[in-house]
Protein backbone atom coordinates (compact mmCIF):
# COMPACT_ATOMS: atom_id res chain seq x y z
CA UNK A 1 0.00 0.00 0.00
CA UNK A 2 2.91 2.33 0.69
CA UNK A 3 4.28 1.76 -2.80
CA UNK A 4 0.93 2.31 -4.53
CA UNK A 5 1.21 6.11 -4.87
CA UNK A 6 4.64 5.76 -6.49
CA UNK A 7 3.49 3.10 -9.00
CA UNK A 8 0.21 4.81 -9.93
CA UNK A 9 1.75 7.05 -12.64
CA UNK A 10 3.45 4.01 -14.13
CA UNK A 11 0.10 2.17 -14.35
CA UNK A 12 -1.48 5.14 -16.11
CA UNK A 13 1.27 5.10 -18.70
CA UNK A 14 0.94 1.32 -19.17
CA UNK A 15 -2.83 1.28 -19.73
CA UNK A 16 -2.67 2.42 -23.38
CA UNK A 17 -0.15 -0.36 -24.10
CA UNK A 18 -2.35 -3.00 -22.50
CA UNK A 19 -5.49 -2.10 -24.43
CA UNK A 20 -3.83 -1.19 -27.70
CA UNK A 21 -4.49 -3.76 -30.47
CA UNK A 22 -1.62 -4.86 -32.68
CA UNK A 23 -1.59 -2.86 -35.90
CA UNK A 24 -1.50 -4.80 -39.14
CA UNK A 25 0.77 -3.73 -41.97
CA UNK A 26 -1.52 -2.24 -44.58
CA UNK A 27 -0.54 -0.68 -47.87
CA UNK A 28 -3.81 1.13 -48.56
CA UNK A 29 -7.17 2.15 -47.16
CA UNK A 30 -9.08 -0.70 -45.53
CA UNK A 31 -8.85 -2.92 -42.49
CA UNK A 32 -6.62 -5.96 -42.15
CA UNK A 33 -7.79 -8.40 -39.45
CA UNK A 34 -5.10 -9.73 -37.11
CA UNK A 35 -5.77 -13.32 -38.22
CA UNK A 36 -5.04 -12.36 -41.83
CA UNK A 37 -1.80 -10.68 -40.79
CA UNK A 38 -0.79 -13.75 -38.77
CA UNK A 39 -1.59 -16.06 -41.69
CA UNK A 40 0.49 -13.98 -44.10
CA UNK A 41 3.46 -13.25 -41.86
CA UNK A 42 3.45 -16.50 -39.87
CA UNK A 43 4.26 -18.78 -42.79
CA UNK A 44 0.80 -20.23 -43.42
CA UNK A 45 0.36 -18.46 -46.75
CA UNK A 46 3.81 -19.40 -48.04
CA UNK A 47 3.29 -23.02 -47.03
CA UNK A 48 0.01 -23.12 -48.94
CA UNK A 49 1.64 -21.46 -51.95
CA UNK A 50 4.28 -24.18 -51.98
CA UNK A 51 1.63 -26.93 -51.69
CA UNK A 52 -0.38 -25.73 -54.69
CA UNK A 53 1.96 -23.68 -56.89
CA UNK A 54 5.34 -25.08 -55.85
CA UNK A 55 7.67 -27.26 -57.88
CA UNK A 56 6.39 -30.67 -58.96
CA UNK A 57 8.04 -33.92 -60.02
CA UNK A 58 8.44 -32.63 -63.58
CA UNK A 59 10.31 -29.53 -62.43
CA UNK A 60 7.44 -27.14 -63.10
CA UNK A 61 5.99 -24.57 -60.73
CA UNK A 62 7.69 -22.01 -58.51
CA UNK A 63 10.32 -22.81 -55.91
CA UNK A 64 9.01 -21.09 -52.78
CA UNK A 65 12.17 -21.48 -50.72
CA UNK A 66 13.29 -19.92 -47.43
CA UNK A 67 13.78 -16.55 -49.10
CA UNK A 68 10.07 -16.22 -49.92
CA UNK A 69 8.67 -13.06 -48.36
CA UNK A 70 5.36 -11.21 -48.36
CA UNK A 71 4.92 -7.52 -49.01
CA UNK A 72 2.36 -5.10 -47.55
CA UNK A 73 -1.19 -6.37 -47.16
CA UNK A 74 -3.88 -4.37 -48.97
CA UNK A 75 -7.63 -4.67 -48.50
CA UNK A 76 -9.29 -5.31 -51.86
CA UNK A 77 -12.29 -3.33 -53.12
CA UNK A 78 -14.57 -4.32 -55.99
CA UNK A 79 -17.07 -2.48 -58.14
CA UNK A 80 -20.58 -2.27 -56.81
CA UNK A 81 -23.39 -3.87 -58.79
CA UNK A 82 -24.87 -0.42 -59.43
CA UNK A 83 -21.58 0.87 -60.87
CA UNK A 84 -21.24 -2.21 -63.08
CA UNK A 85 -24.77 -1.49 -64.33
CA UNK A 86 -23.72 2.06 -65.31
CA UNK A 87 -24.98 4.00 -62.28
CA UNK A 88 -22.38 6.68 -61.49
CA UNK A 89 -24.33 8.44 -58.74
CA UNK A 90 -23.71 6.07 -55.82
CA UNK A 91 -20.60 4.51 -54.37
CA UNK A 92 -18.39 3.03 -57.08
CA UNK A 93 -16.71 0.32 -54.98
CA UNK A 94 -17.44 -2.00 -52.08
CA UNK A 95 -15.17 -3.72 -49.60
CA UNK A 96 -14.48 -7.36 -50.55
CA UNK A 97 -13.50 -10.38 -48.50
CA UNK A 98 -10.05 -10.32 -50.09
CA UNK A 99 -6.57 -9.10 -49.28
CA UNK A 100 -3.80 -8.74 -51.88
CA UNK A 101 -0.23 -9.60 -50.91
CA UNK A 102 2.80 -9.13 -53.20
CA UNK A 103 5.19 -12.09 -52.98
CA UNK A 104 8.94 -12.06 -53.57
CA UNK A 105 11.62 -14.75 -53.68
CA UNK A 106 15.18 -13.65 -52.95
CA UNK A 107 13.93 -10.04 -53.16
CA UNK A 108 12.64 -10.65 -56.68
CA UNK A 109 8.88 -10.16 -57.31
CA UNK A 110 7.07 -13.31 -58.44
CA UNK A 111 3.36 -12.56 -58.15
CA UNK A 112 0.35 -11.55 -56.06
CA UNK A 113 -1.42 -13.80 -53.58
CA UNK A 114 -5.10 -13.29 -52.71
CA UNK A 115 -6.12 -14.23 -49.18
CA UNK A 116 -9.73 -14.54 -48.01
CA UNK A 117 -11.53 -15.58 -44.83
CA UNK A 118 -13.45 -18.83 -45.22
CA UNK A 119 -16.94 -18.05 -43.96
CA UNK A 120 -17.50 -21.68 -42.92
CA UNK A 121 -14.37 -22.05 -40.81
CA UNK A 122 -13.74 -18.32 -40.17
CA UNK A 123 -10.07 -18.97 -40.91
CA UNK A 124 -7.93 -17.11 -43.47
CA UNK A 125 -6.96 -19.15 -46.51
CA UNK A 126 -5.15 -18.71 -49.80
CA UNK A 127 -7.76 -18.04 -52.48
CA UNK A 128 -5.57 -17.72 -55.58
CA UNK A 129 -2.17 -16.71 -56.86
CA UNK A 130 -1.34 -14.61 -59.92
CA UNK A 131 2.26 -15.25 -61.05
CA UNK A 132 2.68 -11.69 -62.40
CA UNK A 133 5.90 -9.99 -61.25
CA UNK A 134 4.77 -6.60 -62.63
CA UNK A 135 1.58 -6.79 -60.55
CA UNK A 136 3.66 -7.62 -57.48
CA UNK A 137 5.78 -4.50 -58.01
CA UNK A 138 2.73 -2.29 -58.58
CA UNK A 139 0.74 -3.56 -55.58
CA UNK A 140 3.73 -3.14 -53.30
CA UNK A 141 3.50 0.63 -53.81
CA UNK A 142 -0.23 1.33 -53.34
CA UNK A 143 -0.68 4.84 -51.86
CA UNK A 144 -1.69 4.90 -48.22
CA UNK A 145 -4.69 7.13 -48.89
CA UNK A 146 -6.08 5.07 -51.80
CA UNK A 147 -8.40 2.11 -52.10
CA UNK A 148 -7.01 -0.87 -53.99
CA UNK A 149 -9.66 -1.73 -56.58
CA UNK A 150 -9.65 -5.07 -58.37
CA UNK A 151 -11.28 -4.93 -61.79
CA UNK A 152 -11.97 -8.58 -62.55
CA UNK A 153 -13.65 -7.85 -65.89
CA UNK A 154 -10.63 -5.96 -67.18
CA UNK A 155 -7.99 -8.04 -65.35
CA UNK A 156 -6.74 -4.78 -63.86
CA UNK A 157 -5.77 -3.17 -60.56
CA UNK A 158 -6.48 0.48 -59.70
CA UNK A 159 -5.83 2.94 -56.90
CA UNK A 160 -8.93 5.02 -56.14
CA UNK A 161 -8.48 8.29 -54.26
CA UNK A 162 -10.58 11.47 -54.31
CA UNK A 163 -12.72 10.18 -57.17
CA UNK A 164 -9.75 9.55 -59.45
CA UNK A 165 -8.87 6.11 -60.71
CA UNK A 166 -5.14 5.52 -61.25
CA UNK A 167 -4.16 2.34 -63.11
CA UNK A 168 -1.62 0.15 -61.35
CA UNK A 169 -2.04 -2.84 -63.67
CA UNK A 170 -4.07 -1.70 -66.73
CA UNK A 171 -4.85 -5.20 -67.97
CA UNK A 172 -7.49 -5.05 -70.70
CA UNK A 173 -9.47 -2.21 -69.11
CA UNK A 174 -8.22 0.42 -71.55
CA UNK A 175 -7.49 2.84 -68.68
CA UNK A 176 -3.87 3.95 -68.96
CA UNK A 177 -3.92 7.38 -67.27
CA UNK A 178 -5.57 8.76 -64.12
CA UNK A 179 -9.27 9.09 -64.95
CA UNK A 180 -12.35 10.22 -63.02
CA UNK A 181 -14.01 7.08 -61.76
CA UNK A 182 -17.43 8.06 -63.13
CA UNK A 183 -16.01 8.24 -66.68
CA UNK A 184 -14.58 4.73 -66.78
CA UNK A 185 -16.50 2.18 -68.83
CA UNK A 186 -16.49 -1.11 -66.98
CA UNK A 187 -16.68 -4.67 -68.26
CA UNK A 188 -19.05 -7.01 -66.42
CA UNK A 189 -16.90 -9.74 -64.88
CA UNK A 190 -17.56 -13.45 -65.17
CA UNK A 191 -17.99 -15.79 -62.21
CA UNK A 192 -15.32 -15.67 -59.54
CA UNK A 193 -12.71 -18.42 -59.67
CA UNK A 194 -12.91 -21.16 -57.09
CA UNK A 195 -10.53 -20.86 -54.14
CA UNK A 196 -7.22 -22.49 -54.70
CA UNK A 197 -7.18 -26.20 -53.88
CA UNK A 198 -4.77 -29.04 -54.33
CA UNK A 199 -6.85 -31.93 -55.73
CA UNK A 200 -3.97 -34.19 -56.73
CA UNK A 201 -4.46 -36.37 -53.66
CA UNK A 202 -8.18 -36.66 -54.32
CA UNK A 203 -7.53 -37.64 -57.93
CA UNK A 204 -5.08 -40.35 -56.90
CA UNK A 205 -7.58 -41.69 -54.36
CA UNK A 206 -10.31 -41.88 -56.99
CA UNK A 207 -8.03 -43.71 -59.44
CA UNK A 208 -6.96 -46.22 -56.78
CA UNK A 209 -10.59 -46.84 -55.78
CA UNK A 210 -11.58 -47.49 -59.40
CA UNK A 211 -8.69 -49.92 -59.88
CA UNK A 212 -9.65 -51.84 -56.74
CA UNK A 213 -13.25 -51.98 -57.91
CA UNK A 214 -12.15 -53.35 -61.28
CA UNK A 215 -10.01 -56.03 -59.59
CA UNK A 216 -12.93 -57.10 -57.41
CA UNK A 217 -15.31 -57.32 -60.38
CA UNK A 218 -12.84 -59.38 -62.39
CA UNK A 219 -12.20 -61.70 -59.41
CA UNK A 220 -15.93 -62.34 -59.04
CA UNK A 221 -16.66 -62.91 -62.72
CA UNK A 222 -13.55 -64.90 -63.68
CA UNK A 223 -14.72 -68.25 -62.14
CA UNK A 224 -18.06 -67.95 -63.97
CA UNK A 225 -16.33 -67.25 -67.25
CA UNK A 226 -14.06 -70.28 -66.64
CA UNK A 227 -17.01 -72.63 -66.00
CA UNK A 228 -18.80 -71.40 -69.11
CA UNK A 229 -15.68 -71.94 -71.16
CA UNK A 230 -15.23 -75.48 -69.82
CA UNK A 231 -18.85 -76.35 -70.57
CA UNK A 232 -18.54 -74.98 -74.07
CA UNK A 233 -15.43 -77.10 -74.81
CA UNK A 234 -17.07 -80.47 -73.94
CA UNK A 235 -18.05 -82.51 -77.10
CA UNK A 236 -21.66 -83.68 -77.45
CA UNK A 237 -22.39 -87.09 -75.90
CA UNK A 238 -22.05 -90.11 -78.27
CA UNK A 239 -25.10 -92.40 -78.54
CA UNK A 240 -24.73 -95.72 -76.66
CA UNK A 241 -24.54 -98.58 -79.22
CA UNK A 242 -25.38 -101.25 -76.61
CA UNK A 243 -28.66 -99.65 -75.77
CA UNK A 244 -31.78 -101.17 -77.33
CA UNK A 245 -33.07 -99.30 -80.38
CA UNK A 246 -36.28 -97.49 -79.87
CA UNK A 247 -39.36 -99.58 -80.60
CA UNK A 248 -41.07 -98.86 -83.87
CA UNK A 249 -44.68 -98.00 -83.67
CA UNK A 250 -47.01 -100.10 -85.87
CA UNK A 251 -48.52 -98.31 -88.86
CA UNK A 252 -51.83 -96.76 -88.20
CA UNK A 253 -54.88 -98.74 -89.29
CA UNK A 254 -57.03 -97.00 -91.85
Amino acid sequence: MRSAPRSFPVLLLALPLVFAAPAAASASVGSVPPEVTAYVTGGGMVERLDDIYGTDAAGGGIDFDDTTASGPISRVFRWTDARLAGDTEGKPVRMANEWAVPVTIADEPVGVAIVWINLDTEDPELAEFDPDPDAAVALAAVPDDAQLVRDVGGSAWFALADGTLTPLVPGTSGVTTPTPVDEVVLVTPGPDPEPATSDSGFTVAVVVALLLLAVIVVALLLPRWGRRADEGDEPPAEPDASADPPAEEPPAQV
